[in-house]
């Protein structure tokens, strides 16, 4: 009976060892006499951490411009204009990723015009418009860590708008001036588009042994990914200082520019972090 539980203990043991030089084989790729080739491991889970650098040109919707509180301006617009920012975020799992974003965006030029009998200074006021935007955006990534991702997202923050110094073209031949002001909204965004990871299918070696044993590869979790998209972006109101006519006198307080609207097409490179 010792003899056959032996020969059971050894049988096994036999079989134990026999699945421990395949798994070795598996992984190196074949025998000693094979030679060891090396082996791609499973890719491991999206990268915690990334950041971001982005670039966008922007269209604006006609602005509502109201002078001192009464008059509405007609023919009211803001120039196109570009926009550059950057940002870090997080991969939440399932799909969802969040980041923080500020951009500068360029100057543009807004202009609308008065025509009312009972103003001081009719004509078309001329300025200029600049922000600075901070943003916390949440996605939703439907193919998370695929080699082509459409996305879905959504944004809310802040705005510091700058309005610079303009001038007013008066109908009676009697120009003015517009002084410049800053003032701070809250900013919201929608956006949509898609990511593609540029270096998919990318591996490194991570540990290399003799001549006898081959390096070992695994995919990286570090990856640049193309971003493209569209962005609407709600920018609240924005003010200019007094306007100023002939004389230097004060013939408007604070024009205001509301419900400022952008579209944008974005572009920009996100790169994960391990």
């Amino acid at each position: 009976m010792s003899n056959i539980r032996g020969s059971i203990a050894l049988s096994i043991a036999v079989l134990a060892l026999s699945g421990i030089s395949a798994g070795a084989a598996d992984l190196y790729g074949g025998s000693a006499k094979d030679g060891y080739v090396p082996a791609y491991a499973a890719p491991s889970a999206p990268s915690s951490w990334y950041v971001r650098i982005d670039g966008s040109y922007s269209h604006y919707d006609d602005p509502i411009m109201v002078e001192d509180h009464i008059y509405d301006l007609v023919d009211t617009g803001i120039g196109n204009t570009w926009a550059i920012g950057g940002g870090v975020g997080r991969y939440l799992g399932n799909g969802f990723r969040m980041d923080v974003t500020y951009e500068h965006r360029f100057e543009a030029d807004a202009t609308g015009f008065l025509d009312n009998h009972y103003a001081d200074l009719n004509g078309t006021r001329e300025f200029g418009l600049k922000s600075n935007l901070l943003l916390a955006n949440l996605y939703y990534d439907f193919n998370q860590g695929g080699r082509f991702s459409p996305y879905l997202g959504v944004g809310l923050g802040y705005v510091r708008h700058e309005t610079t110094p303009g001038v007013v073209v008066g109908d009676c031949g009697c120009d003015g001036t517009i002084e410049g002001e800053k003032k701070g909204s809250v900013a919201a965004a929608l956006m949509a588009g898609f990511s593609v990871n540029l270096t998919a299918g990318r591996s490194e070696m991570v540990s290399g042994g003799s001549t006898k044993d081959g390096p070992v590869y695994v995919t990286s979790n570090r990856g640049l990914l193309l971003d493209i998209g569209y962005r609407y972006l709600y920018l609240g109101d924005a003010t200019t200082g007094v306007v100023r006519g002939f004389g230097n006198t004060v013939v408007s307080e604070d024009p205001v520019v509301e419900n400022i609207h952008a579209h944008e097409l974005r572009m920009g490179l996100r790169y994960n972090l391990n």
